[in-house]
């Protein structure tokens, strides 16, 4: 086994498996992304009174487990959100709040699915453990793309970055409301 992190983000622990769901750094984890209960319904209840923004919320591993800067930039893009808007507006109760959620929802789950076919983002240093790239990092419509036009069709807005949390959020203020 290798364990590679050059920008020192993590690090490993070894835990029997019986006590993952009580072990101090896992007790609090957040919901699984790509399991059945990521929901429209359940993103407004978690939200529910946040002022947080949409991005720090969802980098926050207290929420959703694994999300991360590369991942919530292109799901907030395909769900048309703006990472700056607050995330407690999800759990309006209008039809077009729980639309919202439900498209966050399937744009997250998205996200990781087609990042997972594709191998993941090489950038860096990322490779797979056969030592081969991932290429999702081909399909970013707006991470690392900064001033350059929005791939969402009929929108010609240009690609911004902000800097939210310490992390680099690119978006289209165009599209993304």
């Amino acid at each position: 086994m290798i364990y590679n992190d050059p920008r020192r983000f993590g690090f490993m622990t070894l835990v029997e498996r019986n006590e993952l769901e009580t072990h101090p750094l896992f007790a609090q984890m957040g919901l699984e992304p790509l399991g059945n209960a990521l929901n429209g319904e359940l993103l407004a209840e978690l939200f529910k009174d946040r002022k947080t923004p949409f991005k720090s919320a969802l980098l926050n591993q207290k929420f959703i487990a694994g999300l991360g800067n590369i991942y919530v930039c292109e799901a907030l893009w395909r769900a048309g959100i703006d990472p700056r808007r607050a995330v407690g507006t999800l759990a309006k109760k209008s039809a077009k709040s729980k639309a919202e959620a439900e498209l966050l929802a399937v744009s997250i789950r998205d996200v990781l699915e087609d990042a997972i076919r594709s191998g993941g983002s090489s950038l860096k240093d990322h490779v797979q453990t056969d030592g081969s790239l991932g290429y999702f990092q081909h399909s970013f419509a707006v991470y690392d793309r900064e001033r350059e036009v929005c791939r969402k069709d009929g929108c010609s807005g240009i690609v911004e970055r902000i800097v939210q949390s310490g992390r680099s959020t690119f978006f289209c203020p165009r599209c993304q409301r």
